[in-house]
């Protein structure tokens, strides 16, 4: 009886193991894709392979999230243009991974994407509590401030962005977004 009771558990551990081997497997394989085909621009792809990434990730049993999976499904769906799949994945990124900068980052360009300052705004502060010294992040609250006509607001977190990373001041001369701004002299400083 003993036996038997042994070779069934064993049974039982050797095909759970090989379940989540395999959905773990597939997990990798559908990522790795997804990957490759939102490096190469190839987003209805990315966003299937991303989507049968997660599935997988789910069956696992075991470290059944899969949080940076739904953040690159989000960036896929943000270089589609569709904001709110985007926004729904990045919120379940910081729903399994309250302190993934990143999705902050993304969440807020998705708001700032579909002129909802409000939200953006609130996605880069709390992400600024977490990670003060990231330099995306305090840009994104200038777009956003600047979206508001709050421009003492958006000159400053404009200035600490360029502090931290001076890559920043190219990337708001380019944003129309601060057109109205152009003549301080974050824009022209080097």
């Amino acid at each position: 009886m003993i036996r038997k009771v042994s070779m069934a558990f064993c049974l039982i551990v050797t095909v759970l193991f090989i379940w989540v081997w395999h959905h773990q497997s597939q997990f990798n394989d559908h990522s790795r894709k997804g990957f490759f085909h939102l490096r190469n621009g190839e987003l209805d792809q990315a966003v299937e392979a991303y989507t049968k990434a997660i599935r997988n990730k789910g069956r696992t049993i075991f470290f059944a999230q899969a949080p940076s999976a739904y953040n690159n499904l989000g960036q896929a769906y943000l270089r589609k243009e569709e904001y709110a799949p985007a926004i729904a994945a990045f919120q379940k990124t910081l729903e399994m991974s309250p302190d993934a900068v990143g999705a902050y980052i993304n969440l807020a360009t998705a708001y700032l994407k579909q002129n909802l300052p409000d939200s953006a705004i609130e996605s880069c502060e709390t992400a600024i509590q977490i990670s003060p010294e990231v330099a995306h992040l305090h840009y994104n609250l200038a777009c956003a401030y600047a979206l508001k006509g709050e421009d003492q607001k958006s000159i400053d977190s404009l200035q600490r962005a360029v502090e931290l990373d001076g890559r920043m001041r190219v990337l708001a001369r380019e944003e129309d977004v601060f057109n109205r701004l152009r003549s301080h002299p974050v824009f022209s400083a080097e």
